[in-house]
């Protein structure tokens, strides 16, 4: 869902009246929050070299989101987000609508649940949570453009097994992200999480989608461990698409590795390393991404992580390799 200049201002104007307004009248109700990732940047090395000691200061994402309780069977959330890459003609940061959904809580029965609106798709965010640093960098299936983080659909989501070790969560939605509907065609999301001990954890997913030239599928899966001290990761996903019209194919297969440890109380170690292989109608094709991070957090809601960021093509002769400092904050 697309909004222009007007409209989000508007939202806005309604959040920060619904902010007043809950302070007197419902203050438990709405919960307001945010979360910041800003970097000081600075390019290595570029494959062809044109790029090449380029830095500076980069407002990498804003969220500023509102969680909302109308009754013990209502809730929601909207959230309105800002990033590099969605400004303004002049070049200004624009924000728009990242979250913007209803949540009828056991809808179905005890702990089913259906949701309608904007919001994540069933496909990563187990993966996420466990990887834990969204702020350095996405997923690999968000990384690589597989999905949208965002869908406008009907979710259905809840426990498989009543002890809550397994669940389910299956989408409807229109396979537009956060943008309009524009045709007739639409994607289907569904996800199974499995919680066998406190510490593993671990989901089978897929969706589907049909256009107007072929069709794509994609299946991925899931498994983390996780210690007081430490916590890995392991994610992969095949995603075979089919161009009818030209009887083509274009598939990727990707596997990421990931974990951190903490050094000391507010200190930690983090690795990640993603290798994905595409044959496609222009080129067969691997790419090798990592990054090395130590992250400081020197008060609750505050984070520092110095980091470096490699990645290289197998048909260039050189790699991309960036570092980095980036400031996280919640609040």
């Amino acid at each position: 869902m697309t909004l222009n200049r007007g409209l989000v201002l508007q939202a806005a104007i309604i959040f920060c009246s619904a902010a007043l307004a809950s302070s007197t009248f419902a203050q438990s109700d709405i919960s307001f929050s945010g979360v910041l990732f800003s970097d000081y940047s600075y390019t290595l090395e570029t494959p062809e070299g044109n790029g090449d000691d380029e830095h500076g200061f980069e407002l990498r994402r804003v969220y500023l989101t509102a969680d909302f309780k109308i009754s013990e069977s209502f809730s929601g959330r909207f959230r309105l987000e800002g990033n590099d890459r969605s400004v303004t003609s002049q070049g200004k940061l624009s924000p728009f609508v990242k979250d913007l959904f209803l949540t009828w809580n056991n809808a179905l029965g005890d702990g089913h649940n259906v949701t309608f609106g904007l919001s994540s798709p069933p496909i990563w965010g187990v993966a996420e949570n466990h990887w834990a640093y969204r702020s350095l960098e996405k997923t690999i299936q968000h990384r690589n453009g597989i999905a949208s983080s965002r869908d406008m659909g009907l979710t259905l989501s809840g426990p498989v097994l009543s002890d809550g070790r397994v669940k389910y969560a299956l989408m409807y939605a229109n396979n537009s992200g956060v943008k309009r509907e524009t045709d007739k065609f639409k994607r289907v999301y569904g996800q199974l999480q499995f919680y066998p001990s406190g510490s593993i954890t671990l989901s089978l997913g897929g969706d589907y989608y049909l256009t107007e030239d072929g069709t794509s599928y994609n299946a991925s899966a899931f498994v983390g461990y996780a210690t007081q001290r430490a916590q890995i990761g392991l994610e992969a996903f095949y995603n075979p698409k089919s161009i009818d019209s030209d009887k083509i194919n274009d598939t990727a297969l990707g596997v990421s590795a990931f974990g951190f440890v903490n050094t000391t109380s507010s200190q930690r170690l983090i690795a990640r390393y993603d290798l994905v292989n595409q044959d496609n109608p222009v080129r067969k094709s691997s790419n090798h991404w990592m990054i090395l991070g130590y992250s400081f957090t020197p008060e609750k809601g505050v984070e520092i992580i110095p980091n470096a960021a490699y990645h290289k093509n197998d048909f260039e002769d050189r790699a991309t390799i960036t570092a980095r400092l980036t400031v996280v904050a919640s609040f």
